[in-house]
């Protein structure tokens, strides 16, 4: 998933909007247990795309995970769970991370953390489709794997190269909506009249007099980015009976729409996966978060997490494909568990290998070119 990197800057010590109080001082300068959510979220995404999908996964073991991890099957089932986990923190960390910076920065810096490690992941995506195909399923066309690249295969109906590109879309969408009470500044006061108006329209969504909407207003994703917002606001400014409220409301917008697709993949998608446990594995994220937001977690600081926290992202866009390329060329050699250990441990150094060589190089060549340019652009205007 994308999320950005959860450093905490410096906050004024002045309101942001009359009759707010002011923002609470951050305590250090990282957030590590959101460091650690992030990893969670991530490895628990792998594990379940590993071993806790009962269906259509012959192509990869063979067999149905299912019967080849008995004992932890009725756990990463639940895996896939934490998308949820990493929306929650994105609202928290995107809120935070745009708080005063101006459209053009955020716009920026969203661009450098997404792209370049984004870019990558494709290419090897292709490489993957061509060279390791799985004999079941047909390599996607050119045109998709091109159109791939710009992270807009969803509006452009082009299949996506990894599966769990879906997620990017997602996080997109939230970052085009976030620009528009951004355009205006951020305050407490206009950042949670924006999510409780947000958080009406995914409801609305669900009536067909309003289809436009479903596309940037999908009730179970908008309400836990909403949620991650509201309680980077109680982060920020302290809790009070307003962000109390709007975040009881996200959790009654979640629980509903959690529900009812849990049950959809149960019933229509044979996953033998309890709904009431879904929302409870959900709940428990709304309260870590809030443990995080409430200064609760602040002890928690432990350096080597800022490093794992980085290679979540490159983790997360290069596990699907290339893992399952693995599991198949392993499997029959080594075994199930030694498959997996392997596969997962390699995936984890090839994601500091991103990090360190293409991410990070790419993206300091990348800033340093965009400022170059706005400041001959700055010039010229003063020519």
């Amino acid at each position: 998933m994308s999320q950005t990197d959860v450093k905490v800057s410096a906050l004024p010590d002045a309101p942001d909007a009359p009759g707010t109080v002011p923002p609470r001082q951050s305590r250090g300068n990282r957030l590590y247990a959101l460091d650690a959510l992030r990893v969670i979220a991530a490895l628990s995404v792998l594990i379940f795309h590993f071993t806790g999908v009962d269906a259509a996964t012959k192509a990869n073991w063979g067999v149905n995970p299912k019967a080849l991890f008995p004992s932890i099957f009725p756990y990463t089932s639940y895996g896939s769970y934490g998308v949820q986990l990493f929306f929650i923190i994105s609202g928290f960390v995107i809120c935070l991370s745009a708080w005063n910076r101006t459209p053009g920065q955020f716009v920026q810096a969203r661009f450098l953390r997404l792209f370049p490690a984004y870019w990558f992941s494709v290419v090897v995506a292709v490489v993957v489709w061509r060279a390791l195909p799985d004999g079941a399923r047909k390599a996607p066309s050119v045109s998709d794997s091109l159109t791939n690249l710009t992270m807009f295969q969803v509006p452009l109906s082009a299949r996506h190269l990894v599966g769990a590109y879906w997620t990017l879309w997602v996080e997109l969408t939230f970052y085009l909506i976030f620009l528009v009470v951004l355009w205006k500044g951020l305050d407490y006061v206009r950042v949670s009249v924006f999510c409780w108006l947000w958080l009406l329209a995914s409801v609305l969504v669900q009536e067909e007099k309003f289809p436009l909407l479903g596309i940037f207003a999908q009730p179970l994703n908008t309400a836990l980015f909403v949620s991650g917002i509201a309680m980077y606001l109680m982060y920020r400014f302290g809790p009070d009976l307003k962000l109390w409220g709007l975040l009881g409301a996200s959790w009654l917008v979640m629980q509903s729409d959690l529900v009812q697709h849990a049950d959809h993949l149960r019933h229509d998608k044979g996953m033998d996966r309890s709904p009431y446990v879904a929302l409870a594995l959900v709940t428990v994220f709304y309260l870590l978060v809030l443990a995080v937001a409430l200064h609760k977690l602040d002890r928690i600081g432990w350096k080597w997490l800022s490093t794992a926290g980085a290679l979540v992202y490159p983790l997360y866009l290069l596990h699907e494909e290339l893992g399952w390329a693995m599991i198949r060329t392993l499997y029959g050699h080594v075994g199930a568990w030694a498959t997996l250990a392997i596969t997962t441990v390699s995936l984890i150094v090839l994601a500091w290998l991103v990090h360190r060589f293409v991410e990070k190089p790419s993206q300091r060549w990348l800033r340093a070119r965009l400022d170059k340019e706005s400041r001959g652009r700055a010039a010229a205007a003063e020519a």
